[in-house]
């Protein structure tokens, strides 16, 4: 790993909502413009394998905040009010802020979605600066702690998909993430500049609903967008649960339905360039201060989504790529040894990251407990020594139905273990879409074997309370009796 540092860096920390990586110049997209993500790539290290602990907003949030997998934060669950479960992180809990103004000198802002618990939890928190509590303006910002927007910001000029996608008629300066990046540069701007910050831009987008300004438009052809090669997966041999869940969305969500998907997808790619732009307007700050070399860049997301994939929207009780590889773009200051890096890393690497940065060397605990992240400068640097082969992530349910799985990757193969389904096995170099299930056909039972061993390895590592519901043996012999009955398996 890394050494000190002998300067203190400024800190900045992109942090976007739902936003999967395939999307991105940088990383291969070809659909979307992101001219100003691509550029911060170019100047930084770009991690091919970036993945959330979580692919649920709170639990991700939660995660990078305090650099712990949601076992152990506890917030298992979306803190949304009439289904949640978990309100509030749990109150024994040190966040990053909390650190920072415990053992450093840094000067601290989040602005936009907070989403760890309600707006008044941000409000209240020990950062020094956040953008102004709900209603205390003309435009509602983030009174849910949300922030994505909708018909509250002005009405529909076009309407897509039944209302739930469209344009708005709202001015463009009161749009979330126009705000969002408002308030950072204004930040940045007004600072007296005799210490170091650590800024937070927590962008709402381009998390659905898909809706833009009038003023922005939308700015792709539905008919130019290609299917997804996953979006009509039959399920077959697959956990019954995402059959249920498959049958249950395309009751209640139409725009995941026939034309509808592509032309709400339009105004998706339209919001995605919208945020890119509010990335690179506080990138352009930045630079015309004379700050852009000093400071760190971390560009991620809590997770990714489905986007009409598997033909599912959103993002729920399953653990494919869409939603569970986020963007991961790392620039310090000063620039990358490294362009890209292909070990796997995840929202508590960038956790480890950002404390490394601000201390000037690596901290392993903020007082809650040993960080299950390290830093990734050591990577962008060029070392090659990682502390993992395989990322680990989990699930525990969400208004989707409580439903524990426990996943690990290394980017090859792809075991998935759910606890009251059948379980998974993909083939991600022959099968990158992840449309046949492995797990039960007999000629991958030593990969199978392995990659158990691996999730029982890395459960362990990270004290997962679950792993004692965990039974190779168990779903071994129940792969043996189901091999025969079971239609499509290992086809």
């Amino acid at each position: 790993m890394a050494g000190a540092t002998t300067t203190k860096p400024n800190v900045l920390v992109f942090f976007c909502d739902q936003l999967r990586p395939d999307l991105l110049g940088c990383y291969g997209g070809q659909m979307v413009r992101t001219p100003n993500m691509d550029a911060l790539a170019a100047d930084g290290t770009l991690f091919e394998n970036g993945f959330t602990p979580t692919a649920i907003c709170s639990p991700a949030r939660a995660s990078l905040m305090t650099g712990l997998y949601a076992h152990k934060h506890h917030m298992f669950n979306n803190s949304t009010p009439r289904y949640s479960y978990c309100q509030h992180l749990r109150p024994d809990m040190r966040m990053a802020q909390d650190w920072a103004a415990d053992e450093t000198d840094y000067e601290t802002a989040y602005y936009g979605k907070w989403h760890i618990g309600p707006p008044s939890d941000l409000f209240a928190s020990r950062f020094e600066h956040t953008h102004r509590p709900p209603y205390t303006g003309r435009v509602p910002l983030f009174a849910t702690g949300h922030g994505h927007p909708n018909t509250t910001l002005g009405p529909l000029v076009k309407s897509i998909a039944n209302g739930t996608s469209g344009t708005l008629d709202a001015p463009m300066d009161e749009f979330p993430d126009v705000m969002v990046a408002r308030y950072s540069t204004d930040f940045l701007r007004s600072r007296a500049g005799e210490r170091p910050f650590a800024l937070y831009c927590s962008l709402p987008g381009p998390h659905g609903p898909w809706m833009v300004p009038e003023e922005w438009g939308i700015r792709y052809d539905h008919n130019a967008i290609p299917d997804w090669p996953n979006r009509y997966d039959d399920f077959d041999g697959k956990p019954i649960n995402q059959k249920k869940l498959r049958v249950i969305q395309d009751a209640r969500q139409p725009e995941g339905k026939g034309s509808a998907l592509k032309e709400s997808l339009a105004v998706g790619f339209s919001y995605l360039e919208l945020v890119d732009a509010q990335v690179g307007e506080v990138v352009r700050t930045l630079k015309e201060l004379g700050l852009y070399d000093d400071t760190a860049i971390i560009l991620t997301a809590d997770h990714g989504d489905m986007a009409g994939s598997h033909g599912f929207l959103s993002k729920g009780a399953y653990m494919y790529d869409e939603i569970y590889r986020v963007p991961m773009l790392f620039k310090p200051p000063g620039g990358s040894a490294v362009k890209r890096v292909s070990q796997p890393v995840n929202l508590m690497d960038a956790t480890a990251t950002v404390l490394h940065l601000m201390a000037g060397e690596e901290a392993r605990d903020m007082g809650s407990g040993e960080l299950d992240g390290r830093s990734m400068v050591g990577l962008a640097q060029g070392e090659t020594e990682w502390y993992k082969d395989v990322n680990y992530s989990e699930y525990h349910g969400d208004w989707y139905g409580h439903y524990s799985q426990r996943m690990v990757t290394d980017g090859r193969w792809k075991l998935v273990w759910n606890l009251t389904d059948l379980c998974e096995l993909y083939d991600l170099q022959e099968d990158p879409h992840e449309l046949t299930n492995l797990f039960y056909n007999p000629a991958h039972k030593a990969t199978r074997d392995r990659y158990f061993e691996m999730l029982v390895e890395e459960g362990r590592r990270f004290d997962d309370g679950h792993l004692e519901l965990i039974s190779p043996e168990t779903e071994t012999a129940l792969a043996d009796s189901i091999v025969g009955p079971l239609k499509g398996v290992g086809r």
